[in-house]
């Protein structure tokens, strides 16, 4: 029964729709809110990118706010704010996506906006510059932020030739020497309808606000077709271990196991993993390493996974040296019990209750629901994987959870990088 309760919450309504030029639309009606977050989600991010263009993703986005053909610069956030609404954007490495949360009266002057943004963005040379010393500036915050640094190192340690190694914001060498022209050719290959999902979420009529987007895309002309990158990596043979040292107060440690891709089934079984050993005070690990040990001062991490290979991974911070490592190999011990030790059927219904909650909670807001759908869509292959969710975590058995230890937490499949003080 309250499996059924938790199906009805996740089976979503969505229409889904595309125009001759290959633009998606995705739509959620919810007649209970009294806005629209109109969503536009590209097909680009890091993942995309080659060694030598590192972060022009991110720059592109920054660009995208300096003002096209038809809304001169500024005036995009200025109109969405005179009506009352908010907007913004974020780069992530399989996408970037505009958002604006708007009455329900006045999303189609975003759809109007954001169609001028798709074809006619003006990328001015001398706001080019100034934006590219912008983004460098955040780049050079971000090394000076030890958690950043350590990041970075476990990501470059963990792909050998994947683009996941590459950091969002990019390489400070690279970013110093992208150009004007490569940023006009990264938009139009890129910024294009073929390559593109429109996501309406809130209060919608259907049939209305398919014929506002095709007003506005429907004649948006593609720019040459779009290859889906495939990318590789090298198979780990070995245990790879990184130590860096800073003018830090707190040694800090991530290590991790690559493990699968979001649409591979031991998905499920890594959520019910994480959340039993990482989730809150009560996990497993805090209450072994922090309240019972007095090892370390924080613990988090967590099975991240996306299109590709990910990794399940741990993030430690200790008062000392001595501490941080004692903590690794008690993580060890703990997951060599856990295969031997019988987990209790009350812990694993807690855990799965806990987790579709969560994800049922998502539905709260019409941007949450939006940013789901945009996602999953681009991710998983398809916005349905969320309404899969519930049912998959359902199915999860103690075996199979066991099972991702053996399969994938082994010595030579690890990846650990370490911060000291110098």
């Amino acid at each position: 029964m309250f499996f059924f309760i938790f199906y009805l919450c996740f089976n979503l309504f969505v229409y889904k729709d595309s125009l001759p030029n290959g633009l998606k639309i995705l739509i959620y009606p919810d007649t209970n809110s009294e806005i629209v977050s109109c969503q536009i989600w590209y097909k680009v991010g890091s993942y995309y990118e080659p060694e030598n263009l590192t972060g022009i993703s991110h720059l592109l986005e920054h660009m995208a706010f300096k003002g096209s053909k038809n809304f001169p610069k500024n005036s995009y956030s200025e109109t969405i704010r005179a009506l009352g609404g908010i907007d913004n954007a974020f780069t992530s490495k399989l996408y970037t996506c505009y958002w604006t949360d708007i009455g329900k009266d006045y999303y189609e002057i975003v759809l109007k906006m954001e169609a001028d943004r798709m074809q006619n963005l003006t990328l001015d040379r001398k706001e080019f510059e100034t934006e590219k010393k912008v983004v460098m500036e955040e780049r050079r915050l971000g090394e000076n932020t030890p958690h950043s640094s350590l990041w970075e190192s476990f990501g470059v340690i963990s792909y050998f030739l994947h683009p996941y190694r590459q950091p969002v914001i990019g390489w400070m060498p690279i970013l110093e020497k992208l150009t004007h022209e490569d940023l006009i050719n990264w938009y139009k290959n890129y910024y294009q309808p073929n390559n593109a999902i429109i996501v309406l979420s809130g209060n919608v009529k259907i049939e209305e606000a398919t014929k506002k987007i095709k007003k506005y895309f429907g004649k948006i002309k593609n720019r040459g077709n779009i290859k889906e990158r495939k990318p590789f990596d090298l198979p780990i043979i070995g245990e790879r271990r990184i130590i860096l040292k800073k003018e830090v107060n707190t040694p800090m440690m991530i290590f991790g196991y690559k493990t699968c891709a979001i649409n591979d089934p031991d998905f499920y079984p890594l959520e019910v993993l994480e959340k039993i050993l990482l989730w809150g005070k009560t996990s497993r690990l805090y209450q072994k390493l922090i309240t019972e040990k007095n090892l370390l001062i924080n613990i988090s991490g967590g099975s991240d996974i996306q299109k590709d290979t990910g990794i399940f991974y741990f993030f430690l911070i200790a008062e000392d040296t001595n501490k941080l490592f004692l903590a690794e190999k008690e993580i060890e011990k703990e997951l060599e019990n856990f295969v031997k030790e019988k987990i209790k059927e009350e812990e694993l219904i807690k855990i799965k209750n806990r987790l579709l909650a969560e994800y049922v909670f998502q539905k709260e807001r019409v941007r949450s629901v939006g940013f789901i759908l945009g996602s999953y869509e681009i991710a998983a292959g398809s916005y349905k994987f969320y309404e899969e969710y519930p049912k998959k975590i359902e199915e999860v058995k103690e075996e199979k959870v066991k099972e991702m230890i053996k399969k994938y937490f082994y010595k030579d499949n690890k990846i650990t990088a370490i911060l000291l003080p110098k």
